[in-house]
């Protein structure tokens, strides 16, 4: 998912080259990642017009407003309308309204009074049902139906018959997510995951506020600035840890080993995280793995190729596997590394000319020429797919591994007059080629077939998405995790988690390969006829 701001004067949205913008900083929220890309520094997003009904529902009519003008599709305000009733209808409790169903419509009754809309295709129809609807449920539920609430509620509404990455986001979220993408995330360095119930820490990061007070792998966290952490969830207490940089959290630790407990005071940092991994392997083959797309990625990446060039680089592998995306601007960066510059690396469309946008590479010196094998699998996402794309469709890399996650859509955020927020998909994005990725995701030239139990450490990650059922290209190279693996052990070889089979298997096709992509994919092919047993 990609997402930008929009201004409030006029939108300014990026343009060819835009990738030489500043762009704001994507943190994960909480502990989770959720990619998307923002506008120029500084900007705010806009405020949407009031006026519906009256100064109580105008949050209402400035989402409407911004669905009916800028949403990437063109609004079914039957489905949108009836996702509204819905909602509405949710804040009554329940058995108290008598609902009967029709064909296009319900009738609501409360003892003696009786009312019944209708819904079809007309926005303004629809409009004065819902008003009818709203003022019928506060004159009969006084005190159980809140204004606040059946506001909400019907704002939900309209969200619930959009796409799954728009959404509304109170004030309270919006601030959080501001806090988050406008860089003043603040943490503590660590990362928590939940065993046998208990709100365990993982890892703490070097040099961050965990690691410095003493705190390691295995400790478990009990109490947040003296609240006891009773069942609650990995995102409850991330929502507690992070805040306001320089600002302090009191935490209670238990270490099971010793049975130690222990008091904390940490203040909040920016942590920066380490996106980018370099390792040196035999054949002269700089290995180079991205775990996100953060504000710091293309200078880690351009340390890295700096590195790679010293020791006299022959070839690249580029591991995009399990990255969730993030910064479009990054996007760019990273593969303008790999492309002649003004090439087209992704473009956008939306219903607005604004909407629609090219990205080119914009380096003078890059690596076009440098064999390159790109490593994918369903959790490529984002700012992945946009990379994995434009360097296949280039004829630049050999993509392996497999079907990408297939997450194609531009967000824009919004700022409500209340404070509130709305995230709201207005565009789409495409590979050079053309390719849809939300429908398509991207096909590697080297499918991995998965015949193997998961590695120790892929069942703690999000579930596997359901593989694709698009027909795949009829020349595309078939091999199965074992043959990889087996393939390995006659040669001596004995993957890990660190250098596991498939980044060999990219290893051995990159192998005295030329520039030329042709020479690399035959191969290929030679490598995956060997591993057929």
């Amino acid at each position: 998912m990609i997402l930008h701001f929009l201004l409030n004067k006029p939108a300014q949205m990026l343009r060819r080259h835009a990738a030489r913008l500043g762009l704001a900083l994507l943190v994960a929220a909480g502990l989770i990642a959720f990619p998307y890309t923002l506008a120029p520094n500084g900007l705010s997003p806009s405020r949407a017009e009031a006026g519906f009904f009256s100064h109580e529902l105008e949050v209402f009519n400035e989402v409407l407003e911004l669905v009916a003008e800028k949403y990437v599709y063109p609004p079914d305000y039957r489905k949108l309308f009836g996702g509204v009733m819905e909602g509405m209808l949710a804040t009554v409790p329940e058995n108290q309204l008598k609902v009967e169903d029709h064909n296009d419509g319900k009738t609501l009754t409360h003892g003696s009074d009786k009312l019944t809309y209708h819904l079809g295709f007309s926005r303004q129809d629809n409009l004065n049902a819902t008003q009818k609807v709203f003022r019928f449920l506060l004159k009969h539920f006084p005190e159980e139906v809140k204004e606040a609430k059946l506001e909400t509620n019907a704002i939900h509404g309209i969200m619930s018959s959009l796409d799954a990455y728009s959404l509304y986001m109170d004030p309270e979220e919006f601030e959080n997510s501001m806090r988050d993408t406008e860089g003043q995330y603040g943490g503590l360095g660590m990362v928590i995951t939940m065993e046998d119930l208990k709100l365990t820490i993982l890892k703490t990061m070097k040099n961050s506020p965990a690691e410095r007070a003493g705190l390691l792998p295995g400790d478990i966290i009990t109490h947040v600035d003296g609240e006891e952490l009773k069942e609650m969830q990995i995102q409850e207490l991330a929502a507690k840890l992070r805040g306001y940089p320089d600002t302090q959290v009191n935490i209670q630790t238990l270490r099971p080993k010793t049975g130690e407990k222990k008091r904390h005071t940490l203040t909040r940092e920016i942590i920066n995280i380490e996106s980018v991994q370099f390792k040196w392997l035999p054949d002269n083959t700089a290995y180079i793995k991205i775990s996100s797309f953060s504000k710091q990625t293309n200078d880690q990446l351009e340390e890295a190729l700096e590195e790679g060039r010293k020791r006299g680089m022959k070839a690249v592998i580029l591991d995009l596997r399990y990255n969730p995306g993030g910064l479009l601007n990054q996007s760019v960066l990273v593969a303008s590394h790999f492309l002649e510059q003004g090439r087209l690396i992704v473009y956008t469309r939306g219903r607005h000319v604004r909407d629609s946008q090219e990205y080119d590479a914009v380096y003078e010196e890059s690596l076009p020429k440098t064999p390159l094998a790109v490593l994918i699998n369903h959790h490529s996402a984002s700012a992945s797919e946009i990379v994995a794309g434009s360097l296949r469709d280039s004829g630049k890399a050999i993509l392996i591994g497999e079907n990408t996650y297939g997450k194609g859509s531009v967000q824009t955020i919004f700022k409500m007059s209340d404070g509130s927020g709305l995230r709201l998909t207005t565009s789409k994005y495409f590979t050079p080629s053309g390719i849809d990725i939300t429908l398509q995701g991207i096909t590697p030239e080297i499918l991995i077939e998965r015949d193997l139990p998961p590695e120790p450490g892929e069942t703690a990650l999000s579930s596997e998405p359901e593989p694709r059922k698009e027909t795949l290209p009829p020349d595309i190279l078939r091999v199965k995790e074992s043959e990889i693996q087996q393939y390995l052990k006659d040669q001596g070889i004995s993957p890990d988690r660190e250098l596991d089979s498939q980044v060999h298997l990219a290893r051995f096709v990159l192998k005295n390969s030329r520039p030329a992509k042709s020479h690399t994919l035959a191969r290929a092919r030679e490598l995956v006829r060997q591993m057929h047993y």
